[in-house]
Formats: structure tokens, C-alpha cells, sequence
């Protein structure tokens, strides 16, 4: 049986007190900015992105971006399919079954959440493997959102989105 982890992480996008108060259509812009650049959101795990090609799914209409991405630890390089859903989600698809999800999410009183789902296959690792592995990527998926809101924000400051 193939080794995965899935974890998921969500937080407030726009707790009490953080400003600017981010829109929805600033966060689906910001989250259409993250497919191209990747490392402007998650620098400590991203060094780079290249955009190997934009299409349109034909059944779906959605629009469906080819990257491939740099990750800054281990520099491998990795071409993710990636598959916008507007204005809620943003899929990754990696070519070992691996995928990760944002999505953003409107609670009962209006408020807005942003949520990393990840599905991470780790093939071949022993169960102990596994289990470090999982550590490491709960502290990585609570990064990753928490940053990916600060750099929203900090775009929105900046006048970017």
C-alpha cells in the first residue's frame, strides 16, 4: 500500500485587528498570482517557479497551468499541473500522486478562512519514515498558509493586487 500523508490546515484571513481587510477578489487574485510565482508566497519551501504552459480544460473551462516548481531544501525540481476553480480553490496535482489543495472558505457569519489541504506520497518509506515525515509537513502546511495570508497582504499594501 503506497505511504501518504494527509493533513489539512486552516486559518482566519481576516482575524480581529490584521489590516488591510483582504476581499475575496484580492485573495482569488493573489491565489492566480501564487500558480505563476510561487516563491513570492512560501519562499522558505519555494526558490522558484517556471510556467511551462496555460490551457483550458475543455470539459470544465477551468484554466489549467503546467509549472514547474523549485523546492528551496532539497532544489528538486517538480512539474505540478495546476487546475483554478474560481473563485474557491486552486489544485496542485504533482506526477507521483502527490496533490495539494487552497482553498478558501466563507464561514457562517461572513468570515473568510483559507485552507491548505495536502496529500503528500511518500512511496517505499517505513511507517517510523512516514511518521517523521508527517511532522515535518504539519509544520510546513501551517507555514504555508500563514505566510501565503501574510504575503496577500503585504501584495494588497503594495498595491500589487
Amino acid at each position: 500500500m503506497p505511504a501518504a500523508n494527509n493533513i489539512a490546515f486552516t486559518a482566519p484571513i481576516n482575524p480581529s485587528g490584521a489590516t488591510p481587510v483582504l476581499t475575496p477578489q484580492q485573495i482569488w487574485a493573489g491565489l492566480l498570482l501564487k500558480i505563476r510565482s510561487a516563491e513570492t508566497f512560501v519562499p522558505a519551501a519555494i526558490q522558484s517557479t517556471t510556467v511551462v504552459s496555460d490551457s483550458v480544460d475543455s470539459t470544465t473551462g477551468n484554466p489549467v497551468t503546467v509549472r514547474e516548481v523549485t523546492f528551496r531544501e532539497t532544489q528538486r525540481k517538480v512539474q505540478e499541473t495546476v487546475t483554478a476553480f474560481e473563485s474557491c480553490r486552486v489544485e496542485f496535482a504533482q506526477p507521483d500522486g502527490s496533490r495539494v489543495s487552497n482553498v478558501v472558505s466563507e464561514g457562517a457569519g461572513g468570515e473568510l478562512y483559507m485552507t491548505y489541504i495536502f496529500e503528500w506520497r511518500h512511496p517505499g518509506v517505513s511507517a517510523e519514515e512516514l511518521a517523521t515525515l508527517l511532522e515535518k509537513e504539519k509544520k510546513m502546511s501551517q507555514m504555508a498558509v500563514e505566510g501565503t495570508i501574510k504575503a496577500l497582504r503585504q501584495l494588497v499594501e503594495e498595491k500589487k493586487i
